[in-house]
C-alpha cells in the first residue's frame, strides 16, 4: 500500500465510527484510517500525514459532505486546542458513541461478550462542568507571557482568554490572572497555574484551611483537598457518582470495606456510617493528610486512612488474614498494578467496585479478575468528561 499512497496525498474518506481516543476512523484500500475532529458519517478529503503497517493517518484538507450528527463547536480555540475532541458531535451523539466505546473496549481487551453496559448518565452540564483547570506558563525571551492549554500536539501552548468546559468562577480568576500578567502589575514563578472553582464555604471555620488546601462540596459535606491535588472534576455529576458507588457497594453493618487510592476520602467518608470498619489507603502524603482531615471533620471514627503504595499496604502485614467484604478502587488513568490486582483477589471480597476514567485499563483489568473467580455484574458509564474522549465508568464485580 505503501506505493500507492503517500504523504501529503489528498483522498475522499467515509468516516464509520469514532474510536475510543477521539478519531474517526474510515478506511482506505482495507486499511484502517484514523481522522481526529471527523464525526460518524462524514465525507471528508484527508490529508495523509503519517503512513504506518496497519494503519495510516490524516488530517481533513475538506469536509465534502457533513455528517447530521456535527455541529458548529462552541470554542473558538477548539480546533487548536489538545482539551476537547468532540465539541464538533452533538450532545445526544457523544453520549451514544461513549456507551458504544466502553462496549467494545470491554469486549476487543477484556474479551467479554456482550459486557453489561448501561445507558450512560448524562451530565446536565455539557459546557461550563469542570471544577479545576491547570493551565501553562512560559515567558518568551523577550519577557512576553504565553499563558493557556497545550495545542493538540502537545507541544506549544494555545493563548485562551477562556475555556468553554471550565466553570465560569474559574474563567473569572484566569482572566485577571491574564490581564495581570500581560500588563505586567504581577508575577509568577512556574509553569503551572491551577485555578479551582468557587463555592460557598462559609459553613466551614476558616481556620481549618491551610495554604495548600482548598475546598470542594459534595452532597451534604465539604472535602478538604489538596491544592495542586485530584478531585472528581464534574461539578454537577460528583454527587451522583458518590451515590452509584454507594448502591453497588451495597454496603452493611457488619461490612469490611477496602478503599483503594482513596485520595481524600470522598468514597471512605460516605460509605462509613453504613459499615463496621473502613481502611483507606493513599500514596500521596497531603491526599492522605486531607483524608484524616476529612475524618475528623465529620467525626468518622471506624476509618483508618494508611499512607503508601496499594501494592505494599496490600501486601503487608497491616492487611494480613483481615476479612474483607467490599472493595472501592478508583485508580489512576493506568490502571492498577498486577501485585494490587492479585492480592485482591486473594483476600476474597464479596464486591469489588472499580471506578476508572480509562475503560482500556479498566477492561484489561476485570479481565484478571475475572480469571480469578469474579464475575461482571454491571457496568454504568458516567458522562464525567464532556466535549472530551474520557470516559468514567464504574464497574461492579461479585464473588
Amino acid at each position: 500500500m505503501s506505493g500507492h499512497v503517500r504523504r501529503g496525498d489528498i483522498i475522499q474518506v467515509t468516516i464509520d465510527t469514532v474510536a475510543f481516543g477521539g478519531d474517526g476512523i474510515g478506511r482506505i484500500d482495507r486499511r484502517v484510517v484514523f481522522v481526529p475532529f471527523t464525526a460518524e458519517g462524514d465525507i471528508v478529503d484527508v490529508e495523509i500525514v503519517d503512513i504506518r503497517k496497519k494503519y495510516v493517518r490524516g488530517i481533513i484538507h475538506t469536509i465534502t459532505q457533513a455528517s447530521p450528527k456535527r455541529i458548529v463547536a462552541r470554542c473558538p480555540y477548539y480546533y487548536r486546542c489538545g482539551g476537547c475532541q468532540y465539541q464538533h458531535i452533538s450532545y445526544h451523539h457523544q453520549l451514544r458513541m461513549k456507551e458504544r466505546q466502553v462496549t467494545e473496549s470491554f469486549e476487543r481487551i477484556g474479551k467479554i461478550p456482550s459486557p453489561p453496559v448501561k445507558t450512560i448518565i448524562f451530565s446536565s452540564r455539557p459546557f461550563n462542568y469542570r471544577g479545576k483547570a491547570e493551565y501553562h506558563l512560559i515567558f518568551r525571551k523577550d519577557g512576553y507571557p504565553e499563558v493557556g492549554f497545550m495545542d493538540v500536539e502537545g507541544g506549544t501552548i494555545v493563548d485562551v482568554e477562556q475555556c468553554e468546559i471550565v466553570d465560569e468562577s474559574i474563567n473569572r480568576v484566569y482572566r485577571r490572572f491574564r490581564e495581570a500578567l500581560m500588563s505586567g502589575s504581577e508575577t509568577f514563578q512556574g509553569d503551572r497555574f491551577t485555578v479551582w472553582s468557587e463555592f460557598d464555604d462559609t459553613e466551614l471555620p476558616q481556620d481549618r484551611f491551610e495554604f495548600s488546601t482548598i475546598g470542594r462540596k459534595v452532597k451534604d459535606k465539604i472535602f478538604f483537598v489538596p491544592q495542586e491535588g485530584f478531585f472528581q472534576t464534574n461539578i454537577s455529576l460528583v454527587d451522583t457518582l458518590v451515590d452509584r458507588v454507594l448502591a453497588m457497594a451495597a454496603a452493611t453493618r457488619s461490612d469490611v470495606v477496602l478503599d483503594l487510592y482513596c485520595g481524600s476520602g470522598l468514597f471512605s467518608v460516605f460509605v462509613s456510617p453504613c459499615v463496621r470498619k473502613v481502611y483507606g489507603i493513599e500514596m500521596n502524603h497531603e491526599a492522605a493528610r486531607c483524608a484524616r482531615l476529612n475524618m475528623d471533620t465529620y467525626g468518622v471514627s471506624n476509618t483508618e486512612i494508611v499512607e503508601g503504595r496499594v501494592e505494599d499496604v496490600l501486601k503487608s502485614d497491616f492487611i494480613g488474614e483481615k476479612r474483607i467484604d467490599a472493595v472501592i478502587l478508583d485508580p489512576p488513568r493506568v490502571g492498577c498494578g498486577r501485585g494490587a490486582l492479585a492480592r485482591i483477589a486473594e483476600l476474597k471480597p464479596s464486591r469489588i467496585i472499580y471506578v476508572s476514567c480509562n475503560p482500556t485499563t479498566q477492561a484489561r483489568d476485570v479481565r484478571y479478575l475475572l480469571d480469578e473467580g469474579f464475575s461482571l455484574m454491571e457496568l454504568q458509564p458516567i458522562d464525567m468528561f464532556p466535549q472530551t474522549k474520557h470516559i468514567e465508568v464504574i464497574a461492579l464485580l461479585e464473588r
